[in-house]
């Protein structure tokens, strides 16, 4: 999506709290893998999500159906704002326009950029977490929610260790921000699993190093 994202604090999601809140819905996608997501508004929903729900590094999951989810990271944030640079005189203030005008849509939007990183799927066995290229996509309008800790520590640690398979397609898809984007994933891994911290911090190490070191 051509946006820069910066360095954000290591996500809270495995530290604690159980959250699967819905934070939007697909209004697109770049790809079979990169999909664009439309946040609730308030008003929208019930409990709008709050801007830990959407942070950069935030582990999603997108309905397919009722089986099958895919399993995303948010890797930057865009802001519309078509009202953005208009000058001119206004017949009515912001907070007069639903007044005057209640037929009026606001126009902005905050918009996520979703990048799949996997998959969750039920059969007769149980739930199956598998972090190779998703065969499904998602549907428009498709309900995006926020990852549960439990889902986020199965999804990485499927089969007794953790696991991050997906890292290669992130590393083929370069943007400003994504050597945040892997420490911050590495970050949630290491707070998550302590048992695997010395691996996973020799790992995190590698990639500043290559972030740090400008390519010849």
């Amino acid at each position: 999506m051509g946006i820069e994202t910066s360095s954000s604090p290591p996500n809270p999601l495995p530290g604690g709290e159980e959250i699967s809140r819905e934070i939007g819905k697909v209004v697109g996608s770049n790809d079979h893998s990169d999909y664009i997501v439309q946040v609730h508004a308030p008003g929208e929903v019930e409990t709008p999500p709050s801007p830990a729900d959407r942070a950069f590094g935030q582990f999603v999951e997108i309905a397919v159906d009722e089986r099958y989810r895919l399993i995303g990271v948010i890797y930057t944030t865009q802001l519309v704002n078509p009202a953005y640079g208009t000058l001119g005189p206004r017949l009515s203030t912001s907070e007069e326009i639903p007044v005057f005008s209640p037929d009026y849509l606001a126009e902005t939007a905050t918009l996520l950029g979703i990048a799949i990183v996997g998959t969750a799927g039920r059969d007769q066995n149980g739930l199956t977490w598998n972090q190779q290229t998703a065969s499904l996509a998602a549907d428009l309008d498709a309900p995006v929610r926020r990852l549960s800790r439990t889902d986020f520590l199965a999804f990485h640690r499927p089969a007794g260790h953790v696991q991050v398979a997906y890292f290669p397609r992130l590393l083929a898809r370069p943007f400003p921000g994504l050597p945040d984007l892997l420490c911050s994933i590495l970050d949630q891994l290491i707070a998550a699993f302590p048992d695997e911290a010395a691996r996973l911090s020799v790992a995190r190490q590698n990639i500043r190093w290559r972030a740090t070191i400008p390519a010849r």
